[in-house]
């Protein structure tokens, strides 16, 4: 861990090797095509993944097709944690503007989204106790040096990464929350991405997947993947071609769990910290049974 940003950004950061990128989408590819002959896509019909999908369908398969069939709106703590987000964002573009609840929502709005505004109007008085949350939450980032960085670095926030595999049948796509560095700037790659609550492990896999679509996109890999949380941790970690080589992993099997739900397989049912929130939980028996350990966070 450090201490912030900025001591990340001071350190030496020599771009990695692209070697084996070429490797990387030779198998993704292999990897699409056959799972797409399950699932039955094509470039017309692609299946479309983000990183929430990515996520969700290693982690639960059935939590994951609720998510994509129900709507029921955003929980509270997920409509603090894209204020927290928006904060974050407003902090690297207007670093000299103080960012509060109302800019990360003010923010939000500007960008075309008025989800967070429109449930805070709703609730009235009574998301008092989301703003406070949101609030302490921002505070909690004001250390990360975010607000710091130099222009240099061409700071962009929610940079967009697409990549087509298989001709198109399979699309991989996603917004980097803050990107810096990176081609054209001649700066090494930078990947920051910014998180509401508590650390834990297995926020680092969004880092993982974005720092492979990057060097997939850009042909050059970034230096470091950097998660910023509002409990004051910041992770960092250098990107090896053993973490690409994983994130491509996990990546083929989030593809292979799709195409067998496709053709109809039952959506398996994986227990974890994920199903204090779940929304099917109550019709869920694996996930009424399940009871957290004492040492287990996560979302």
């Amino acid at each position: 861990m450090v201490e912030a940003l900025g001591d990340v950004l001071a350190m030496p950061l020599d771009a990695p090797s692209s070697d084996g990128i070429a490797a990387l989408r030779a198998e993704l590819d292999a990897g699409a095509r056959a799972t797409g002959a399950v699932g039955g896509w094509s470039p017309d019909e692609p299946l479309r993944l983000s990183k929430h999908l990515v996520t969700g369908l290693l982690r639960c398969p059935r939590r994951a097709l609720s998510e994509r069939s129900e709507d029921n709106g955003p929980a509270d703590d997920v409509v603090v944690g894209w204020m927290v987000d928006a904060a974050a964002k407003l902090a690297t573009v207007s670093p000299r503007r103080s960012v509060t609840v109302d800019a990360a929502v003010a923010f939000l709005s500007a960008l075309g989204d008025a989800t967070v505004a429109d449930r805070l109007a709703d609730l009235g008085p009574a998301a008092a106790p989301i703003r406070s949350d949101a609030s302490a939450r921002i505070d909690g980032l004001a250390a990360s040096g975010l607000s710091a960085v130099d222009p240099a670095w061409w700071p962009r926030v929610e940079e967009p990464v697409r990549v087509a595999l298989a001709g198109g049948a399979v699309i991989v796509a996603g917004r980097i929350d803050v990107l810096l560095g990176g081609p054209p700037t001649g700066r090494p790659g930078v990947i920051v991405e910014v998180k509401g609550g508590r650390w834990y492990d297995g926020m680092r896999a969004d880092g993982h997947l974005y720092a492979l679509l990057l060097a997939l996109r850009d042909g050059e890999v970034p230096a470091r993947a950097v998660t910023i949380v509002s409990d004051g941790t910041t992770q960092v970690e250098p990107i090896r071609p053993a973490l690409l080589q994983h994130a491509a992993e996990r990546l083929d099997e989030a593809m292979g769990v799709a195409a067998r739900l496709a053709a109809g397989e039952p959506a398996a049912m994986s227990p974890g910290a994920h199903c204090q929130h779940c929304p099917v939980r109550p019709d869920c028996p694996v996930g009424r049974s399940w009871r957290p350990r004492a040492a287990e966070t996560g979302p």
